[in-house]
């Protein structure tokens, strides 16, 4: 039996037709921008990349409209994981009209990293790059912050409810729920709480020392998590505090459960007792006390630098942003908490990865009921998080995915050995990269640059990128037979 006959093609083909005519609209903003800002020279790749993907999306979803739904959970996986590979390698298609800054690897590197928000570049001079460029960049990290389930329900309003496994392969954590009865009300109420986020942060940077394009580039990688910028220097340029501040705050807020932000909005004011959200401020509270007292003993700064470099640094790691403020010597108990913070992530339902702080309570839960059990085997001690039993089955998941994430860090740090990479280098490429923490790893690798890895080194990136923001259930589900047979 054919490869074709033996999964939904229609559906899959559409889905795609409908995410590629999105990406399609998405060049438009650096079509405008290039206009507005009389880069005219830039206008072409974008119209050229637009019509491409718009013509593309058309014959998809026209030869593909006679397809069948509802979408299985199985259907569900494969489309999210296909997604995310054949998006990101179209996406790379107006890097190609940049030959002086990219090859072809480096144009399909720097598109998985920025719709994966990861924020890893190969550009080492962001001063010589086109703004149209920077603008591009951007937005295929605010395009994939969001994720391309939350597009599809609400492109297709009217068959919303029977995308519901969409919905769940791309919000894979134990912590979800719709919320409302119909899954496009949720969909919407996400993108309103995104686009919002994204408005605020580009007028509150306006108001500092960045000017339009810098805050509008800014503003949708900090929403995002995702990291790029539009200055060498990162975040570390913009030397006054007000910037530094308000990124800090986006970022913390975009780490945040979306959830949290529906329910507020509703007046349900007991979810701010959620144990996710007020472990997540708990555990940036805590880390940056920490960081100021530790570092009261090396570093030479007011306390309230102290107080605002700390912050930022945690705020940073635990939203898997990773913008970088070059702070010097930021000392190495500083250092190891950052790497131990990468793991962690920010809360489930949001636009940041890692391990998700509500599958560190779950484990952490776990272990204190195993603990209990041993003085009392006879006792029936079951894990709960605000009050609701976690089930055997997604304490079976929260364990899976915590065990595949410490065996895909670790053979990430084996291949990027393997492909000419010390083992200091290698650690700190694999979490960085698997948590989808790209920029920052120049605190740790002085003088190190994307640009100067070999192909084979940039492969294994793009590959933890891609299973960092899958959630690594959806990229293994496409390895799986069972996924790809009919039944």
């Amino acid at each position: 039996m054919g490869f074709f006959h033996r999964i939904n093609r229609k559906i899959v083909l559409y889905l795609l037709g409908v995410v590629t005519l999105i990406l399609g609209m998405i060049c438009i903003v650096p079509i405008i921008y290039s206009i507005l800002s009389k880069e005219t020279t830039e206008v072409l790749p974008f119209v050229i990349s637009s019509l491409c993907f718009i013509l593309l999306a058309c014959v998809l979803m026209y030869m593909n409209r006679d397809y069948h739904l509802p979408i299985s959970k199985k259907d569900g996986q494969l489309i999210i994981g296909l997604l995310w590979i054949i998006i990101p390698l179209l996406g790379a298609m107006p890097y190609v009209f940049y030959p002086s800054l990219f090859s072809f690897i480096d144009a399909v590197f720097e598109s998985f990293s920025g719709f994966t928000t990861t924020g890893s570049t190969i550009l080492d001079d962001l001063n010589s790059v086109p703004h149209t460029v920077l603008v591009y960049r951007a937005m295929t990290q605010w395009m994939g912050g969001l994720g391309f389930a939350v597009f599809i329900i609400l492109i297709l309003k009217g068959k919303a409810g029977l995308m519901i496994n969409i919905f769940n392969a791309e919000f894979s954590s134990v912590y979800k729920n719709r919320l409302y009865p119909h899954l496009f009300d949720t969909a919407l109420r996400i993108m309103l709480i995104y686009s919002f986020f994204t408005v605020a942060c580009f007028l509150f940077l306006q108001a500092g020392s960045m000017n339009y394009f810098q805050a509008f580039c800014h503003s949708l990688t900090t929403i995002a998590t995702g990291g790029f910028s539009t200055e060498n220097g990162n975040i570390g340029v913009f030397t006054d505090s007000y910037t530094q501040w308000v990124i800090a705050i986006f970022m913390l807020l975009s780490g945040t459960s979306y959830f949290v932000y529906i329910r507020s909005f509703r007046r349900d004011f007991k979810v701010l007792k959620d144990e996710q959200f007020l472990s997540y401020l708990l555990l940036i509270v805590v880390c940056s006390l920490c960081f100021i007292i530790y570092w009261s003993s090396i570093k030479d700064l007011t306390i309230w630098d102290k107080v605002r470099e700390s912050f930022f640094y945690v705020v940073s790691i635990t939203s898997t942003t990773g913008f970088d403020i070059k702070s010097q010597h930021i000392g190495a108990f500083v250092s190891s908490a950052l790497v131990f913070l990468m793991f962690i992530g920010g809360c489930s339902a949001s636009s940041a990865s890692g391990l998700k702080v509500i599958r560190v309570i779950t484990l952490f839960k776990y272990n204190k009921s195993a603990m209990k059990k041993i003085f009392h085997p006879h006792a029936i001690i079951p894990v709960r998080i605000n009050n609701k039993i976690i089930t055997d089955e997604e304490l079976k998941n929260t364990f899976g995915f915590f065990f595949l994430y410490i065996m895909v860090f670790i053979v990430g740090i084996f291949a990027l050995a393997c492909c000419g990479n010390d083992f200091y280098n290698s650690f700190t490429l694999s979490v960085a990269n698997l948590g989808n923490i790209g920029p920052v790893v120049g605190s740790y690798l002085q003088g190190f640059t994307y640009s100067s890895l070999n192909i084979a080194s940039q492969f294994v990136i793009v590959v933890l990128m891609l299973i960092g923001r899958l959630e690594i259930f959806a990229f293994f589900a496409l390895l799986s037979k069972t996924l790809w047979s009919r039944n």
